[in-house]
């Protein structure tokens, strides 16, 4: 591979690694030196003065100075501190490629004429305005009122700016690329997912684990917590103890250990002797990375408790190379590292009763069953070998500054033809959520430029989704729809065996049984199906390929599914084949061309209006067909369309509970929508086709496409 020259910059200095953001910045340099790279490290000094320039571990690291007298000196110091450092540092020797870590330093450093011409790949950690924010009140250094808002502001232009000057951007999780997307509506194209790391030789598995506990002095046979954090609001440790003292009432000898230092201390403590807790508490201090490991290891279950802006987390890694598994909120990237490990390892709400009672769970479960417990163990270990080991970041990270290098950009995407009509896909400027949109310019379909893999599309209907949106709850709204929906069917075609594919909990199922449909389910995910049977028989089925024999169903209905899946084609000519001729199908998607001109408005608001969510409420997901589309869709797979019409207003599927402004905000527009689209279906007798829903009920022609097609299945 190629020999590269790299500076990287931070501010924070790799002399003093005593936090994740310099344990990332360090493990990065030095082993991409080891490799052979030629890497310098520009950085602002934690405290005083600046070190010489110093050789450590083949990482070239130079460090300079700040003024803290006030924060515009502190800005403006930083800044120009770095940009005459990088000044200085490519005058001796130039540079193949700038790394930058964080937005002051890296506005100095790409403010430089000699740095202007440079590739560079910015690595986000955190967002450095949402970090400051979370600190305020923590130092001096940290402010609120006018003051704090003005330095929140210089932080976020500063960090846009480093962003739009950067060629790619490194992130740690799905959960940063959303933050990238909210505060600087910054494409996913243009982002690369580096995990954050673990040293899995240092941090390991210990072979006695009793013989740990006595070594620190541990109780051997009383169920240990242990969690490690600055002690800080966000961390959530208020709550974990508040946990605590529910949990002691059925574990009265469950012990919790908290690592760390930080300013509520003091308060936590105080927490601590108010509630009783003083046996089952113990406040360890900050604790050397050489201990941490026998830390881990002594532990039944590491506990992170986080508020906010979890971006990765060093410490989940560091527990699971240790075998130790960890119990995390659902907060930041904490359920996508855990939650495909094991949804177990998920706390179901932020609160301290579920705190406690998850906590519970998970103790009893290693305490109680040394097989299982050791199961999992061993589980965990794998887990941290296989994704976060430093080397296997490195590699990544290493291909990824050789490409920025270069000048090569990302492999575009193939798009292929479109799935309503087979016309060429063409790159458009929409985005959503981050994500880039193609559409074809003959029928309208919008379709996402980046399809997700089979395995991506079972793991998020299989685990993610149920998660979000648990499979027996329901909205009065959407209840209400779902009746509509088959009393409408009902009108078109007599009741008779109706399959729900994406059946969800079964709330379609039980609509058309009052109706005098016979419905039958299915669905990708086992935990729907197994809330569905409640209902009516269900089985877990791809809607690609139905376990029916061909012709043997009155009605298929596809309620938000076409949207969903990687290949609607496919889908509705499974649902075809499964028709019997003159059988009805039955189509619910969100109305693509109602939707995606709103998303191009909305999202361009400002990040206060991405934060709350509302470039959010117009729905794209997968595919976004209008009506044309949506028709031409359904007639390709050999279908009479019998009718198209606006749908009612109702949520997707039952949506988190949101709170403030958003909920009210989202409220109104709801309000409105409906308003509007109510006067329009009055007007044109529900002929014209304007509102967010699109429902579609066609027909199974006689003869066609999908009956000659015929059927291997039993």
């Amino acid at each position: 591979m190629r020999r590269l020259r790299i500076v990287a910059t931070a501010d924070v200095s790799p002399l003093a690694v005593i936090g994740g953001a310099e344990r990332v910045l360090w493990e990065h340099v030095r082993r991409l030196a080891r490799r052979g790279h030629d890497v310098r490290v520009l950085c602002r000094v934690a405290a005083g003065e600046p070190a010489p320039p110093t050789v450590r571990e083949g990482v070239e690291i130079v460090e300079f100075a700040s003024v803290r007298r006030s924060p515009l000196d502190f800005l403006q110091t930083t800044v120009l501190g770095a940009r005459r450092a990088v000044a200085e540092l490519l005058a001796v020797r130039g540079a193949d490629v700038l790394n930058v870590y964080q937005p002051l330093s890296g506005y100095g450093v790409l403010g430089a004429a000699a740095a202007r011409r440079l590739p560079v790949l910015y690595s986000f950690m955190s967002p450095a305005p949402l970090e400051y924010r979370s600190r305020r009140r923590m130092t001096a250094h940290h402010r609120d009122g006018v003051v704090g808002l003005a330095g929140l502001a210089a932080l976020w232009l500063a960090e846009r700016a480093c962003l739009r000057r950067a060629a790619r951007v490194q992130v740690h999780s799905d959960f940063s690329t959303s933050l990238l997307w909210k505060l600087y509506r910054l494409p996913a194209e243009r982002v690369v997912k580096i995990s954050g790391g673990v040293d899995v030789e240092h941090f390991r598995p210990a072979p006695d684990r009793r013989g740990v506990r006595a070594s620190l002095g541990l109780p051997l046979d009383r169920p240990i917590a242990l969690t490690v954090r600055n002690l800080e609001a966000r961390m959530g440790l208020d709550i974990l103890i508040e946990a605590m003292a529910l949990l002691v009432r059925r574990m009265p000898d469950v012990l919790l250990l908290i690592g760390g230092s930080g300013s509520q201390r003091a308060a936590l403590e105080s927490l601590v002797r108010a509630r009783g807790l003083d046996k089952h508490v113990t406040f360890l201090g900050f604790v050397p990375e050489a201990e941490l490991p026998s830390h881990y290891q002594a532990a039944d279950v590491f506990v992170l408790p986080t508020r906010e802006l979890e971006g990765f987390g060093l410490v989940t890694a560091e527990a699971l190379a240790c075998g130790t598994p960890v119990l995390g909120t659902r907060v930041g990237a904490t359920p996508e590292l855990l939650g495909p490990l094991d949804p177990g390892l998920v706390f179901r709400a932020a609160t301290a009763e579920a705190m406690a009672d998850d906590l519970e769970v998970l103790l009893a479960r290693v305490v109680a069953d040394p097989v299982r417990a050791e199961a999992l163990r061993a589980t965990c270990r794998r887990e941290a070998e296989a994704r976060f080991g430093w080397d296997h970041v490195v590699d990544d990270l290493e291909a990824t500054l050789v490409e920025v290098a270069a000048g090569r950009r990302p492999t575009p995407v193939a798009l292929g033809g479109c799935a309503a009509c087979d016309g060429a896909l063409r790159a458009s400027t929409l985005l959503y959520n981050g994500r880039r949109y193609a559409r074809c310019p003959r029928c309208g379909a919008r379709r996402v430029v980046a399809l997700p893999t089979e395995g991506q599309t079972r793991h998020e209907y299989q685990v993610r989704y149920t998660q979000r949106f648990p499979p027996e709850r329901i909205d009065p709204a959407r209840r209400a729809l779902l009746a509509s929906i088959v009393a409408h069917a009902r009108r078109a075609t007599t009741p008779g065996r109706l399959l729900d594919v994406g059946c969800g909990g079964g709330h379609l199922m039980t609509a058309a049984r009052a109706e005098g449909w016979r419905p039958i389910g299915t669905d990708l995910s086992h935990a729907a199906c197994v809330a569905a049977r409640a209902v009516a028989p269900a089985v877990a089925a791809d809607a690609e390929a139905l376990p029916f024999r061909a012709a043997t169903l009155d009605a298929v209905a596809l309620v938000n599914v076409l949207d969903h899946t990687a290949r609607p084609g496919a889908v509705v000519r499974e649902a075809a084949r499964v028709l019997r001729p003159g059988g009805l199908l039955i189509v619910r998607v969100p109305n693509g061309a109602f939707h995606a001109p709103w998303v191009q408005a909305l999202s361009r608001l400002g990040p206060l209006a991405r934060w709350r969510g509302w470039d959010a409420y117009p729905i794209l997901h997968l595919f976004a067909f209008g009506p044309t589309a949506l028709r031409r869709l359904v007639e390709g797979a050999g279908l009479e369309v019998l009718e198209t019409l606006s749908s009612g207003l109702a949520s997707p599927a039952p949506e988190p509970a949101r709170s403030g402004s958003s909920a009210a905000g989202r409220l109104v527009v709801r309000a409105l929508t409906a308003a509007a689209v109510g006067a329009v279906d009055a007007l044109s007798g529900r002929r014209w086709v304007v509102g967010p829903s699109i429902e579609l009920y066609a027909r199974r022609r006689p003869t066609g496409r999908a009956e000659r097609a015929g059927d291997a299945r039993p």
